[in-house]
């Protein structure tokens, strides 16, 4: 297979109407086949073919402000009312979120972790709750223990464990007006308000389970609501240095108009050792005519 191979499919893909992002994941998936033949003993093919990579403008900046949110949850059936809150609350994948069971949940302490093949970096983690979530688990546990005593699954319906929500969401969004809105966007807006909230952008990631810086910015976006805190922020700062600055002149005033005690400098200056040894100006300092 050579590069020219290669851009014969890619533009045979846009020509189906394939978007960019599509055909960079199938692209994506052929070179991780060909890095796996090349690493084979004794090796499948001799060398890798370059593999463009087409440019990505679909990047979404989706969010959901918390009456957005609300809106959507109570349009939910049950079984997908607990899974939008970890996600919305946390930042979770929406995969890993389904995959939870009771006993990765510790309402008690507040607090759930992620076993290492539950999550898309197959890293462990914990996450600690915010009283909202807890009381909102803690009603789904005793309902699932009541009716359900077997069931292991933190999101489940009739018992059983839900695989997808996809559907309930997207019936949910028309129902509230709120259709384009994805299940997705809820992390997107997690990381958003854990910044918003001023905590360190370590632990969000450790929380959302981002492991590059760039990923986390790129879902870390800017909207015209950030832009119109930062002019009200920027507002008060100024009008803080207005304060500042009128009682700053005020107190010059009356400094003037009060007089200065030049007495009490006179008599410190007895008790002053002259300066000694004060060396004289380099020749790069001076002022050539």
């Amino acid at each position: 297979m050579t590069t020219d191979q290669i851009q014969q499919y890619v533009i045979s893909r846009q020509g189906e109407g394939a978007q960019n992002g599509t055909i960079n994941r199938e692209l994506g998936c052929l070179k991780r086949m060909f890095n796996i033949a090349l690493q084979h003993t004794p090796p499948k093919v001799t060398r890798i073919p370059h593999i463009p990579k087409l440019e990505e403008h679909n990047v979404r900046s989706g969010f959901a402000s918390y009456e957005e949110f609300l809106a959507v949850r109570g349009a939910l059936p049950d079984h997908g009312k607990v899974a939008v809150s970890i996600a919305y609350w946390l930042g979770l994948r929406i995969g890993e979120v389904l995959s939870l069971q009771w006993d990765q949940v510790d309402v008690w302490s507040a607090k759930l972790f992620l076993r290492p093949l539950q999550t898309k970096t197959e890293t462990p983690r914990v996450a600690y709750l915010p009283l909202d979530l807890v009381e909102l688990l803690k009603e789904a546990k005793q309902r699932t223990e009541a009716e359900y005593p077997g069931c292991v699954w933190v999101c489940q319906r009739r018992g059983e464990r839900v695989l997808s929500i996809k559907r309930a969401w997207k019936t949910a969004c028309r129902r509230v007006g709120l259709e384009g809105l994805l299940v997705h966007d809820l992390r997107r807006t997690a990381v958003r308000n854990m910044v918003r909230a001023a905590i360190p952008e370590k632990v969000a990631m450790a929380i959302s389970g981002h492991k590059t810086r760039s990923v986390f910015d790129r879902y870390n976006i800017v909207d015209e609501a950030d832009l119109e805190l930062a002019a009200g922020r920027l507002q008060a700062y100024i009008n803080q240095e207005k304060v500042t600055l009128a009682v700053t002149v005020q107190e010059l005033g009356r400094g003037r108009s009060e007089g200065v005690n030049i007495e009490t400098y006179e008599t410190s200056a007895i008790f002053m050792e002259p300066a000694t040894r004060i060396e004289r100006a380099t020749c790069g300092l001076r002022n050539r005519c």
